[in-house]
């Protein structure tokens, strides 16, 4: 053979190609095939120089050439079949096979399909894997007709081979022609990796930009430059460079990584619908069927997510976490990820990158360079100066929506959450949808203590944006801050889907919310709902007329409105939980002793079952709502008196008689035990809720005396109400409130300080809550308009201290010169004494004195003993402390939650009054 024969120009290709000069091995080969023979071997030597090279549609039309040379040369038929598989094009490649057996050829393709069970009848010995994945043995399990239906559809849509006529020569020559282009955009590749290599990103991203600016169509620059921005974390110009490659016969892997941008852009519907776009071979193959799995998944969708790729293969445990051998299960969890998908819009992939698409690549690539500079020297400046340094070079560093994250995060790190929603604020519109942007706004809202306007900003989320992992875990953490835990597991999502460093947290939120009990879980979150609902719309008269009354508020002022408000609206709901869980456990274990006393007194466990279950029924029907301890009203109007009177009724029917009527009377006597038993654990509980609140408000006096003066500012608008002198009565005890807030827990909230400004401090809290007490007079008294208009200038003037923090600007009020108390001489006070004594042991005189001529009883009489010394000890404690009946009627009130009835609340009256205006015809 001669030295210019194909065997010596494929020793000499084979010498460039592993020099790596793929540009010079394709070169002579197009020159032999030219000048000479169509030699199969030179084609498909010269198809892999192509396929290096990036020209992928060149290469399949020389495979094909040199199948149509040697139809029956194995190496043709292999690489052939290969590069079909690989550019998603499988029904071609069966059709490569011919009629042959060819069984690893043709069991791999059925597995590229995603056709296990073909796979594994083809080819049983080389796919053992797969042969045990679908069912071994039983090949009963083995779904071969579904997968022949589905082999069928996919060849009857490909249609038949078409058979497009290549001219060889045009081909050759352009091989030919281009070598230089080929040879530049391999050097310009080159170079790129040894940048990369050494760290010098920026200098990589630069030198393909130079190379793109020369030609901006070669598919090898466009994939290396794709794979470079990829590295330098800019999954938006890497999406817009591959796009470029659309013109061109792409692999799989090409469009794997197009739909990896996507999910990496948190663009999971429109990944989605990428993979769908697809033709339907091409959609089939088993890359991209894992990332359609994995985007269903981080959509927190895994019924999805285990159809969308075989159950049994890598997604065996996703398998069991939704079902398992259990399809009735998986069916439901799909219908609902169904309805779920089916409200999604997703966006084409030109839509997604917008201005993107349009932008030259060799732009992409300098903006890619500038941006990857920025960050290496904020790296820089870090290790030297720290955090500062940097934050002022990504802040020199330009508009780029990287730079301005990057500066985002550091300035939230640097705790700068202010500058942060700024910059963060800068590239939201540009895309609003922008995922990164969407949770740093979210975090940083809820470290600013602002969960209105992150829930609003949560709200007016796109779903599909929402359904994102980030953006769930920022809600949970959001809903978890302020104690709503079943709209926190909601938010992050089925188990099946949470990722492994959050297991943890979720089954601590799933237990708190009633573990199995589903249905404890659902009365929660609608509870939760409800206190969501009820703070976003009562917080709303506050807001406004904070907006009014001090119109330099900054958003600060309104986070302390906020904040306060759903902490005490998630704590209400808290407690009140806790009320019903106590009471309903309180209910249980009373019945369970009401059944073994039953069971002694009437001798039979049948029949002291049949009383403990009726005595429930009747605390149930009668004495249950009373039993709640929520007002005092109604405890001593209606729980009291019931319960007196199944207790004297128990009595009268069990003492001094004996089988059914004793079993009643018995019956009725632990009818009151029970209810005493519910009620005593209810109003326990409310002592301790309000104890647990008033140190809640104690430890907030700020926004409690801000939340109150707004309150009154808003109530005194209605001027109707100013003639009411039950809303008078209740300003007055708000006044109070907020003076107490402002003489005792607002200086007490700076800790321990100097005994100087200890004293400054005291003192301006007593003054100032000396101003606020003078307006009690003129709000219960008032002699004209002019004292309304005072009040509420007051008002104002204190609410604009307190929103925005200069505590300075209160009000004060002089201390009252108070007159000496008189002394009173040795005999006012034995007189007084002796008074004191005379009264309040008169009634116990009166019983001894009486009981000769009365002839009182035994119990009659130590009973009317018990009376009398009740008296005398309460009326020294009266002359002791005048304030005692005070005193007494704050326990009762601290009862009810210090919440008056509905007729004694104005407040609550009006909002009654127009809540049932709003629903008459």
């Amino acid at each position: 053979m001669s030295s210019t024969g194909p065997a010596a120009v494929l020793e000499a290709a084979e010498l460039c190609s592993v020099a790596g000069d793929h540009a010079d091995a394709a070169h002579l080969l197009a020159e032999a095939l030219i000048t000479g023979p169509s030699d199969p071997d030179l084609l498909r030597a010269l198809a892999a120089a192509q396929f290096a090279i990036g020209w992928d549609g060149c290469a399949l039309a020389l495979l094909a050439e040199a199948h149509r040379v040697a139809p029956d040369d194995e190496a043709v038929i292999t690489d052939r079949n290969i590069a079909l598989r690989d550019h998603g094009r499988f029904v071609q490649a069966l059709a490569v096979l011919g009629t042959a057996p060819r069984r690893a050829l043709r069991a791999e393709t059925y597995e590229a399909m995603n056709l296990p069970v073909l796979a594994v009848d083809t080819h049983p010995a080389g796919l053992r894997s797969h042969w045990e994945r679908t069912g071994g043995l039983l090949k009963f399990r083995r779904r071969r007709r579904e997968e022949e239906r589905v082999l069928a559809g996919l060849v009857e849509a490909a249609g038949p081979p078409a058979r497009a006529a290549v001219d060889m020569c045009a081909l050759l020559t352009r091989i030919v022609n281009g070598t230089a282009q080929d040879r530049d955009a391999l050097a310009a590749c080159d170079a790129a990796t040894a940048h990369l290599d050494g760290g010098r990103r920026a200098e990589a991203a630069a030198a393909l930009a130079e190379a793109l600016r020369r030609d901006s169509t070669h598919p090898l620059l466009l994939r290396r430059a794709a794979l470079v921005a990829e590295r330098l974390d800019r999954p938006g110009p890497a999406l817009a460079l591959h796009r470029r490659l659309a013109v061109d016969p792409s692999p799989i892997q090409v469009l794997v990584r197009q739909c990896t941008l996507l999910i990496r852009m948190r663009r999971l519907p429109e990944a989605v619908r990428f993979a769908d776009s697809l033709p339907a071979e091409t959609a089939r193959a088993r890359p991209l069927r894992r990332i359609v799995a994995q985007a269903y998944h981080d959509a927190g969708l895994p019924a999805a997510a285990c159809g969308a790729f075989d159950a049994e293969d890598p997604h065996r445990l996703l398998w069991w976490r939704t079902g398992g051998p259990l399809p009735a299960l998986r069916h439901r969890l799909h219908r609902r990820d169904e309805e779920v998908v089916a409200a999604w819009a997703p966006l084409s992939v030109e839509e997604v990158l917008g201005p993107l698409a349009s932008v030259p690549a060799a732009e992409l690539m300098d903006a890619a360079a500038h941006a990857a500079g920025v960050l290496d020297r904020a790296q820089r400046a870090e290790a030297r100066a720290g955090q500062p340094a940097a934050i002022d070079v990504l802040a020199a560093g330009g508009q780029d929506p990287q730079l301005v994250k990057e500066l985002a995060v550091r300035l939230f790190l640097d705790d700068r959450e202010e500058e942060t929603l700024a910059r963060l604020d800068d590239v939201v519109a540009a895309d609003p949808d922008d995922i990164d942007v969407v949770d740093g706004r979210v975090a940083a809202l809820a470290w600013l203590g602002r969960p209105r306007t992150a829930v609003e900003l949560l709200e007016a989320t796109a779903p599909a944006v929402r359904a994102t992992f980030p953006v769930r875990e920022q809600e949970s953490t959001l809903f978890e801050q302020y104690r709503l835990w079943a709209l926190a597991l909601d938010a992050i999502g089925p188990a099946a889907t949470v990722p492994q460093r959050l297991r943890a947290r979720r089954r601590a939120l799933w237990w708190r919310t009633g573990g199995p009990l589903w249905m404890v879980r659902r009365r929660m979150r609608g509870g939760d709902r409800a206190a969501l609902a009820a703070w976003r719309t009562g917080t709303v008269p506050l807001l406004s007329t904070l907006d009014v009354s001090v119109p330099a508020a900054d958003p600060a002022a309104r986070s302390i409105l906020d904040s306060y408000a759903l902490d005490v609206e998630t704590a209400t709901l808290l407690w009140n939980r806790v009320n019903i869980v106590a009471r309903l456990t309180a209910g249980y274990l009373a019945t369970a002793a009401a059944f073994l006393v039953l069971s002694a007194a009437a001798d039979s466990k049948v029949v002291g079952a049949v009383a403990a279950a009726a005595a429930y029924l009747l605390l149930n029907r009668i004495l249950f709502r009373f039993t709640r301890a929520d007002d005092r009203r109604v405890v001593l109007t209606r729980a009291v008196p019931l319960i007196a009177g199944f207790a004297l009724a128990g009595t009268v029917l069990y003492r001094g008689h004996d089988g059914w009527t004793a079993v009643a009377g018995a019956t009725l006597g632990a009818v009151a035990a029970m209810g005493t038993v519910r009620l005593a654990v209810a109003a326990a509980c409310r002592l301790v809720a309000a104890w647990a609140m008033r140190r809640h408000r104690r430890g907030t006096p700020r926004a409690v005396a801000l939340t109150e003066t707004l309150a009154m500012l808003g109530e005194l608008r209605q001027h109707g109400r100013r003639n009411d002198l039950q809303w008078r009565r209740f300003w007055v005890e708000r006044l109070e409130r907020i003076a107490y807030a402002v003489e005792h827990d607002l200086p007490a909230s700076f800790g321990l300080v100097d005994p100087d400004t200890h004293r400054q401090l005291a003192d301006g809290g007593r003054g100032a809550a000396r101003a606020v007490r003078q307006l009690k007079f003129l709000v219960a008294a008032p002699a004209s308009a002019d004292a309304w208009r005072r009040v509420e200038e007051v008002l104002r003037h204190n609410a604009g201290a307190l929103a925005t923090g200069e505590l300075g600007r209160l009000r004060r009020a002089a201390a009252v010169a108070v007159p000496a108390p008189v002394r009173r001489g040795g005999r006012a006070v034995a007189a007084e004494v002796l008074r004191v004594a005379l009264f309040a042991g008169l009634p116990l005189a009166a019983v001894y004195a009486a009981q000769p001529w009365l002839s009182f009883s035994g119990a009659m009489h130590d009973w009317a003993k018990v009376i009398g010394l009740a008296w005398a000890l309460l009326y020294v404690l009266l002359h002791l402390d005048p304030t005692l009946r005070e005193k007494l009627g704050t326990v009762l009130a601290v009862l009810g939650q210090g919440q008056a009835p509905v007729e004694e609340r104005p407040e609550a009256l009006a909002r009654f009054r127009d809540s049932a205006r709003s629903a008459a015809p």
